[in-house]
């Protein structure tokens, strides 16, 4: 590999995110780590007690930092996609070396009846959720000042998916839609009040994941109909509680232009372009410079299979296509880093970033 352009840092991570944040070119590109279940490697834990555990998860993210020269910019409290739905009571399986699911075999939505028997919780007592808080609070406490910290929150669709069943669900939007549309309003406040609690826990913005709001899922007329409106709601209390609003969403074909309308974010964090956009191309010169774009590396391909070098080559691609968009552009993986992918390929997509990505 030839020699890499030094780079000598003039912001700090969060200096450097806000800007790109509002198109203000930083310094460099700024590096969002979606290195979640993964950085419990580092301190040496099982996946089962580290998704369960707010100290661990805390200490695991801070001790992965450490390890990469403090040089990601912005944290991502995700631990896993289970951890609104076991608040509300699902059961979820934890197993030892990979991501806690939701035990397929035991939803407690079994009956289109038990989408009105939703209760709500109080995440800030509550389950996962209130340990989710915690660790945001303790990484908030350490690294807020100087560092950018996201919460995370899973929309109403996608835990009621893994408390009814994915395949039930799509099922019942159709032929229930009236009952999954109560659920997500009986379920709506609780999460108000865990996005609401984290950002008073410390976090500057939180990741709300929209995933079926893409053409991978369902059409953008299904998800205006059941899920948009209380993302809305969610949104616009993060906003009132003075956070900004992130979205997530890896699904294929994502509506960029509804959510917007809905949500109206700072940035999405997607692995694919715009449902309409047929190439990445297509995508930056569409909305490059209307929504800042976190992504998109591939992320089984970076963590599983890439070498080192083809990391960066990737990562290069990414950040020399989004230089026409003013610093709108923060580098990631499309979705969280493999949990047993190579931290040396995690630590390559910050050295890209330091090496191809600094504006003149």
């Amino acid at each position: 590999m030839a020699a890499l352009k030094e780079f000598k840092p003039e912001m700090t991570g969060l200096e450097r995110a806000l800007a790109a944040l509002t198109y203000k070119k930083p310094d460099r590109v700024p590096v969002a780590s979606l290195v979640c279940g993964a950085s419990r490697r580092v301190l040496g834990v099982t996946y089962d007690k580290w998704s369960r555990d707010a100290e661990l998860i805390a200490q695991s993210m801070l001790q992965t930092h450490q390890i990469m020269n403090n040089e990601f910019d912005i944290f991502v409290m995700l631990v896993d996609l289970s951890v609104e739905a076991e608040t509300f009571g699902q059961s979820v399986i934890y197993p030892i070396e990979s991501t806690a699911y939701s035990d397929p075999n035991n939803p407690i939505i079994k009956t289109v009846d038990d989408y009105r028997r939703i209760q709500p919780v109080n995440p800030r007592e509550t389950g996962r959720m209130k340990m989710v808080i915690d660790a945001t609070r303790m990484i908030a406490k350490e690294k807020a000042k100087e560092y950018g910290v996201c919460g995370f929150v899973y929309c109403p669709l996608g835990v009621i998916g893994a408390m009814r069943g994915h395949e039930r669900m799509f099922v019942d939007c159709i032929k229930h839609k009236d009952a999954v549309i109560e659920a997500c309003e009986l379920m709506t406040p609780s999460l108000i009040e865990y996005a609401v609690a984290q950002v008073e826990a410390g976090a500057q913005a939180i990741v709300m994941d929209t995933l079926y709001a893409s053409a991978s899922i369902m059409s953008p007329k299904m998800w205006e109909a059941i899920e948009a409106p209380f993302a809305k709601r969610i949104a616009d209390a993060i906003k009132a509680a003075g956070g900004a609003v992130v979205l997530h969403n890896c699904g294929g074909g994502i509506y960029f232009d509804v959510q917007e309308k809905y949500t109206a974010p700072i940035a999405i964090s997607h692995a694919y372009p715009a449902a309409d956009c047929k190439t990445w191309e297509e995508h930056v010169a569409k909305w490059g410079k209307k929504i800042v774009s976190i992504g998109a590396l591939d992320p089984a391909n970076t963590g599983m299979f890439w070498s080192e070098e083809r990391v960066m080559e990737e990562a290069r691609k990414f950040i020399e296509m989004y230089k026409s968009c003013d610093g709108g552009f923060i580098l990631s993986t499309g979705c969280e880093f493999p949990p047993n992918g190579s931290l040396i390929n995690a630590m390559a997509i910050i050295k890209a970033a330091k090496a191809y990505g600094q504006y003149e």
